[in-house]
């Protein structure tokens, strides 16, 4: 498809481990992060990965961004796979894809002034002269909200909104085309949430910018994205458009999930279906469906076979043996 900016093709990403036992060499095994994922991104929308903490979501997005290299699988960008390129392709990849981390301060060199933040991705791809990258350094400064006279400060001098604004600009230098944002918002304070994801909201307009959004909070994701996918224990569960899966999410994971958003409501009961007992080990994942040891609805075939994204309509898939049995399938 022509929208189609990004594909993500069976996308596995183990880490292998050695654990001691009766033997001195030891038992090999992985860490399966990732375990075989499939989506793609549409130009100009907002793509969310929601999903516990050590789902597999954060190791996806570097890997999106060949910060990590995968197992298995094949990552397409405009077309191109891109562990399959030329280091003439792979210059002009990394100057169309950018992340913003989740920690703003460990995320910028302290020894480094917000000038030399901002203008390094400028020196490493040799955009104009002293003067013009200067000019380019205001003019991301004044995007983010930064005053100018900040412009010789060290990131220790800046609050969390402040650092985590030069991070956004920093992204936005080379003028990118896909940003993954890997929970970008996480780690501020809730009034500081909501000014930097306005002003992300923002600047994907003016830069018509494409998102890959990082996070576990549900209530940032339905604000921020378009489509949202849900992962749990390196698999992506269900993908479906915002109002879609809020209104019915089919997945029991999800179902779950979407149960345990705080309602600011002392007459309202929320968490009335909590999950019970704990993620299992990714080191030693259960077999079948992944969820099958926390589910409510589990049947026999869930412990023997793996379930696949299905459709149930024109835009919504679901991983579940349970919803491939309904009508709407």
């Amino acid at each position: 498809m022509e929208r189609e900016l990004l594909q993500v093709n069976r996308l596995k990403i183990h880490y292998p481990v050695k654990i001691r036992g009766k033997s001195w060499r030891g038992v090999k095994k992985a860490v399966r992060a990732v375990d075989g994922i499939d989506f793609c991104v549409l130009r100009g929308e907002t793509f969310g990965l929601v999903g516990e903490s050590g789902c597999g979501k954060s190791t996806t997005g570097k890997a999106i961004v060949k910060l990590l290299k995968p197992t298995e699988g094949t990552v397409c960008f405009e077309g191109n796979n891109i562990f399959e390129q030329t280091r003439a392709e792979e210059r002009v990849f990394k100057r169309r894809t950018q992340i913003i981390f989740q920690d703003p301060y460990s995320s910028l060199d302290p020894r480094f002034t917000v000038e030399q933040i901002l203008s390094e991705p400028l020196k490493v791809h040799r955009e104009g002269a002293n003067a013009k990258r200067k000019a380019r350094v205001l003019e991301l400064m004044e995007e983010v909200g930064l005053p100018a006279q900040y412009y010789d400060r060290y990131p220790h001098e800046f609050s969390g909104g402040q650092r985590q604004r030069i991070g956004v600009a920093r992204a936005l230098a080379l003028n990118p085309a896909l940003i993954v944002c890997d929970e970008p918002v996480s780690a501020l304070d809730v009034s500081i949430q909501a000014q930097i994801l306005n002003l992300m909201q923002s600047l994907q307009k003016s830069h018509s910018l494409t998102y890959i959004f990082i996070s576990h909070n549900v209530n940032v994701i339905k604000h921020m994205c378009d489509r949202i996918a849900v992962m749990y224990l390196g698999n992506i569960v269900e993908i479906s458009n915002k109002e879609e899966l809020f209104a019915n999410p089919l997945h029991p994971y999800t179902q779950a999930l979407l149960n345990a958003i705080p309602i600011a409501d002392p007459e309202v009961k929320s968490m009335d279906e909590m999950l019970e007992g704990d993620v299992p080990s990714p080191m030693d994942p259960p077999s079948g469906c992944s969820f099958h040891t926390r589910c409510k609805y589990v049947t026999n075939i869930c412990a023997k076979e793996k379930p696949v994204l299905r459709y149930a309509g024109e835009k919504h898939q679901a991983a579940c043996h349970l919803c491939a049995q309904s009508p709407l399938y």
